[in-house]
């Protein structure tokens, strides 16, 4: 079984093979894009190679200057292009650099964290051994187990009692005559009328057997009241006893010191929670900076259409279409060489264009796939999914899932699915549901918000509000002790 450390690490080295991939699409786009500029500068080379050569009855020496030109002022956009590239560069280094000097410190402020949770874990042991030997603790849970168990199965019954009236009382319901003399109370000292109509109530009374159907029909009603009303006094009968309960054991962890642990533990947890909001603002950064560098690496760039315009102004020049005409219809061997190479370099151009659209719809998914696993890293961290209580099983399958998330195959939210669903707790000698906390269905294990708890498991960071990301889901609390919840308390 992983522990949360090793899975995370997990987690951290997909990224870092998400990120690796992301800069090695940078390499390839920026190698395209520089190419294919260069192709556009030597696609003017060549034309005005071919109108000084073979186009003398043109006047060339315009288009030759025009080219020239532009050749010379792209050139010199292209410069401060790479100049701001290599700020950028250097920008994305030292954010990079933050990242993980920010990582290194997080492993030490969570080993604090995890130092203070094993002796919180260590003193509530011990706390419950005493306890067991206590004989005015076990009376206690023995009470308070026996009153939980006799309200259950009270508010069991108002409810069997309460659907059974539901069914019973519709025959009443749909029978207009008999409604109606309940409805004016008739048979009781609530009722109202005239002589007539008095009249008239007995001889409808008589006529569908009201009285004896009156009764019965009083006692569907009433039964699930009184049922209702003696499951609210055991209900309140349960809640004082497990309050005694609890009040036995909170004496015990305070007497114990464990307060003062749990004071200095969720100090630790704010420390790392902090230090955990600072790297996703950092890494927040990395992603405008990435963003930013990926319209340079894909030519959107300012600098890039600045210089291409420059170009594509020249290449509208008069003359050129006369060039363009030659070109397709010259059947001279003295310019073959350079309408071939023209042709090449279009060809190359054209082919260049498709491969760079590729390119970035991988790094704008690669990106993408990048917010999503540095969200799935933070919902594990706001789950204390990290602790030194927490395992995860099935080591292989998360690894696979990883595996195919940078791969492309699967999403953050299904990752988080798996690495959720493999997630346990190990009580590490101290147990949560012991005493009060495995009292009938009050066990923690059922809720990770549950405020009946004495004993404790990680609790879930403070306005974490869950996944942050389409199809994520809350944590869980289940222990590699045990199945389910707890009917007898599990500590005697």
């Amino acid at each position: 079984m992983w522990s949360g450390s090793t899975a995370l690490n997990n987690i951290d080295s997909a990224l870092k093979t998400v990120r690796d991939d992301i800069a090695r699409l940078d390499q390839n786009l920026t190698r395209l894009t520089e190419s294919l500029t260069e192709n556009r500068l030597q696609q003017s080379k060549v034309i005005n190679e071919i109108a000084r050569v073979r186009l003398q009855e043109i006047d060339t020496g315009q288009l030759q200057e025009t080219l020239t030109a532009a050749d010379h002022d792209a050139k010199k956009i292209l410069g401060e292009r790479v100049h701001k590239i290599e700020s950028l560069q250097q920008e994305t280094d030292a954010v990079k650099q933050q990242l993980e000097q920010a990582e290194q410190q997080r492993e030490v402020l969570l080993a604090s964290a995890n130092v203070i949770a094993q002796e919180l874990a260590d003193r509530e042991a011990s706390v419950q051994a005493n306890l067991k030997m206590d004989a005015n603790y076990q009376a206690q849970f023995e009470r308070a187990n026996k009153a939980e168990s006799i309200a259950d199965e009270a508010h069991s019954k108002s409810e069997v009692a309460q659907v059974d009236m539901d069914k019973k009382d519709e025959p009443y319901q749909q029978d207009k005559l008999f409604m109606y003399l309940w409805g004016r109370k008739y048979g009781t000292a609530d009722y109202e009328g005239g002589v007539l109509t008095r009249s008239l109530d007995n001889w409808v009374a008589k006529l569908i057997k009201y009285e004896r159907n009156r009764v019965n029909y009083w006692n569907l009603q009433e039964i699930p009241k009184r049922l209702s009303a003696h499951a609210e006094h055991v209900k309140r009968e349960a809640e004082a006893e497990f309050k005694a309960l609890q009040l036995l054991e909170n004496a015990a962890l305070a007497d114990a010191g464990v307060p003062e642990i749990l004071q200095r533990l969720d100090k630790a947890r704010q420390a790392l929670d902090a230090h955990d909001d600072q790297i996703e603002a950092t890494e927040n950064k990395l992603h405008l900076i990435l963003e930013k560098r990926a319209s340079f690496t894909a030519g959107l760039d300012e600098y890039m259409q600045r210089s291409l315009h420059c170009l594509n102004t020249a290449m509208q020049h008069k003359d050129i279409y006369q060039i363009e005409r030659y070109v397709r219809a010259t059947r001279s061997l003295v310019d073959d060489g350079l309408v071939n190479e023209l042709r090449d370099y279009r060809d190359n151009y054209e082919d260049n264009e498709d491969d760079l659209a590729d390119l970035r719809k991988a790094h704008s998914v690669k990106l993408s796939k990048l917010k999503e696993l540095e969200g799935v890293r933070r919902n594990f961290k706001n789950n204390r999914f990290d602790d030194v209580r927490s395992g995860f099983g099935n080591e292989r399958l998360i690894q696979s899932v990883l595996s195919q998330f940078v791969q492309g195959v699967l999403s953050g939210a299904e990752v988080w699915r798996v690495i959720q669903r493999n997630q346990r707790y190990s009580d590490i000698n101290a147990r949560p549901d012991f005493g009060s906390g495995g009292i009938s269905g009050r066990s923690p294990r059922r809720s990770t918000s549950n405020s009946n708890t004495t004993f404790h498991w990680p609790s879930n960071r403070s306005g974490s509000g869950g996944f942050r990301m389409p199809g994520g889901g809350g944590g869980s609390r289940r222990s590699s002790n045990s199945g389910g919840g707890f009917r007898t308390g599990g500590g005697f």
